[in-house]
């Protein structure tokens, strides 16, 4: 039998905000039949969250610490507060979820996030209290803003997907190589000067076992190893030098 390897950590989603969005109830019983089951190749678990409503996420919580388990609890936007700080108050991992109510609006996520992290998660000196993970979290600001311990996107394997590669050279943190589609918008490779363009191949030729941007603009799955590449190293950066929030509201007093 295949073993887990111990260097790797597995995070299993329950799944529930597709779930959601494609009217389909999961089966609680089948979710903790699963976790049980495959065990031995999960780090950690995320409790099987009811998205809209909080009583029924805290229900299910219980129902699957009754079983045995000690899945990560989940509280969403727009929920009431009284949750979130039960949570924080009595389980040292939690996951911040139901960011897509937001309709996208990176404004009205970075308020409530820091209503969430000021009120809620942080020490004084701007450390988390609680390891906590966003779910949903795709912004690279976002990310660096505040100490998360984890968090999951599909950015990396859309952006590649739209003929993008996520980058660290100079401003840019994100250039386009694919020739299909529109070559002319600015951030495009194309659309770079000779002397910038030798120092785009030199980042990707120095990146892991090296890359050609010819290769990028027309292989997406070697997009996908570039874009890998460059969380597993913005991983290590915000490991070592983890980001502190500094509590932005004002008071009256």
């Amino acid at each position: 039998m295949i073993k887990r390897n111990p260097s790797i950590s597995l995070f299993l989603d329950s799944g529930a905000f597709s779930a959601f969005t494609q009217s389909i109830e999961i089966d609680i019983d089948k979710y903790i039949d699963f976790i049980k089951q495959h065990q031995e190749f999960i780090t950690q678990y995320a409790s099987l969250d009811v998205i809209g409503n909080a009583e029924d996420t805290l229900k299910n919580q219980q129902y699957m610490e009754s079983k045995g388990l000690n899945p990560i609890p989940c509280f969403h936007c727009k929920e009431d507060y009284k949750y979130l700080e039960y949570y924080a108050t009595n389980y040292d991992y939690i996951a911040l979820g139901g960011v897509a109510q937001l309709k996208g609006s990176k404004s009205q996520l970075k308020n409530w996030l820091d209503d969430v992290w000021g009120k809620y998660l942080i020490h004084n000196d701007g450390t988390a209290k609680i390891k906590v993970h966003g779910f949903g979290i795709t912004s690279l600001e976002i990310m660096k803003r505040y100490p998360w311990y984890s968090v999951d996107s599909t950015s990396w394997v859309l952006t590649s997907r739209f003929g993008s590669v996520f980058c660290n050279i100079g401003d840019y943190n994100k250039i386009t190589v694919s020739n299909e589609g529109d070559t002319s918008k600015p951030g495009h490779y194309l659309r770079f000067k000779e002397w910038e363009k030798e120092i785009i191949k030199d980042y990707f030729n120095n990146l892991g076992d090296g890359y050609l941007v010819s290769e990028l603009a027309n292989d997406y799955k070697k997009r996908d190893q570039v874009n890998i590449l460059y969380f597993l190293d913005l991983e290590r950066q915000l490991t070592k030098n983890p980001p502190r929030y500094i509590n932005r509201q004002e008071s009256l007093f």
